[in-house]
């Protein structure tokens, strides 16, 4: 991809999180996911946003402990290969701690690897390290279509974690228990909390239905409600409700979004919510002179709508500093507009939030120790048995020795390519 000057510049109002991050304690970030028996991927699979040496492409922060986390990654492979499956781990995730089922016989939503004969007799695993307000969290989680099965969180206070809650089944009924060193509650607490815990639900979500307040775990639930964003899909017909609420009501959201309009060179004067329609202003020049025309929503791209949704999801994740991610970022998004795009994001100054995006893209490798790192290039490849591998480019020797990663991935030095005869 050619390479794009970014001149646009981001004046979001300031919120408490706009804060220098290299010396704040305030980092909430997602260091490192592992999931297991979760749709395509039957076998362990990771994702780390901590790079392998030292970043200089402005896209890491840095924690209080030293530790250097990655604000993008991006996930390729062929069609069907897993890279979805791999964002929807962290969906599947946001919905579980946040859903507060009406019954036990709800079941937990997860969907384990099928492809095998005794599918239902594995638990799904997940595994989670996030960096809360500076301080790492580990928590784990085994799930089956049922009831969760074990369920835990601990916290880094020194250099080893203390367990913050842990959680079993037994014989079908939730038992938890607490750390009493560091969570004090009382046994009408445990007992309300336990009472309120059914086998298909997460100790996170009950924070939601008691009135209990329990140390660190209040911390993670915070996290979930205002950094985490939903997985947005690559497919759009219409823009959402929400950016077109953040249209009518934020004159600082509509003058960024006309802003990029203009840099990305969109045909766009004005933007207008009229009963929650949305209407783009035109302008154009003809024998009459230069004339402004007003025109609906459906007169406009699939591009031209995509780029206002995604600019609404980033414009609000840059506020909220958050995580986010976005399925087949390509989708009717020009090359240039997409690079345009990340590049806007990646240099964005005190930017806490990160970024996972999947694409079936292959030229954004070119972009690689121009906009962001090899860390941050992940690769999803499906075998005959239908198990899905997730690895990293820095897993190979010898990158710095190739003339093109773009071209030896096209060659297949990689993998994750379709096999196309």
């Amino acid at each position: 991809m050619k390479k794009v000057e970014v001149k646009l510049s981001l004046d979001l109002p300031k919120t408490e999180f706009m804060v220098n991050f290299e010396a704040s304690n305030y980092a909430r970030m997602l260091q490192e996911l592992r999931i297991k028996n979760f749709k395509s991927f039957r076998d362990d699979a990771e994702i780390s946003f901590e790079p392998s040496k030292p970043d200089r492409y402005n896209s890491t922060i840095l924690m209080p402990d030293g530790v250097r986390l990655l604000r993008f990654a991006v996930v390729l492979g062929a069609n069907a290969s897993g890279k979805s499956n791999l964002l929807e781990a962290m969906e599947f995730l946001r919905k579980f701690w946040s859903q507060v089922p009406a019954t036990n016989d709800d079941g937990t939503d997860v969907q384990p690897f099928l492809m095998r004969s005794d599918a239902l007799s594995y638990d799904t695993e997940f595994d989670v390290k996030v960096y809360i307000d500076g301080i790492r969290y580990r928590y784990q989680l085994s799930v089956n279509l049922e009831k969760v099965c074990e369920e835990s969180l601990s916290v880094y206070l020194t250099s080893e974690p203390t367990m913050v809650f842990s959680r079993e089944d037994v014989n079908g009924v939730s038992k938890l228990s607490f750390n009493p060193e560091i969570v004090r509650l009382s046994l009408a607490e445990i007992e309300v909390m336990t009472m309120n815990c059914l086998r298909n639900m997460s100790v996170l979500a009950v924070l939601k239905k008691v009135n209990v307040s329990v140390p660190y775990l209040d911390n993670m639930r915070r996290w979930i409600d205002t950094r985490m964003l939903p997985l947005q899909s690559g497919t759009l017909s219409a823009l959402s409700q929400d950016t077109k609420r953040l249209l009518a009501d934020s004159a600082d959201f509509r003058e960024y979004l006309l802003q990029f309009a203009q840099e990305a060179d969109f045909n766009i004067s004005d933007i207008k919510i009229q009963r929650m329609a949305a209407l783009f202003g035109h302008t154009v020049e003809n024998e009459e002179g230069t004339v402004n025309y007003l025109l609906p929503e459906s007169c406009q791209s699939s591009g031209t709508k995509r780029m206002v949704e995604l600019e609404s999801l980033i414009y609000t994740q840059l506020k909220r500093q958050a995580f986010m991610c976005i399925d087949e970022l390509e989708v009717s998004m020009h090359p240039n507009l997409m690079e345009y795009i990340l590049t806007k994001f990646i240099n964005t100054s005190d930017n806490q939030s990160q970024l996972l995006v999947s694409t079936h893209y292959d030229p954004i490798l070119k972009d690689i120790d121009d906009i962001f790192g090899k860390d941050s290039v992940w690769f999803t490849e499906k075998g005959k048995d239908g198990n899905t591998t997730l690895f990293s480019l820095v897993d190979f020797k010898g990158l710095n020795k190739l003339s093109s990663i773009h071209r030896a991935y096209m060659n297949g030095q990689f993998g994750a390519l379709p096999n196309v005869l």
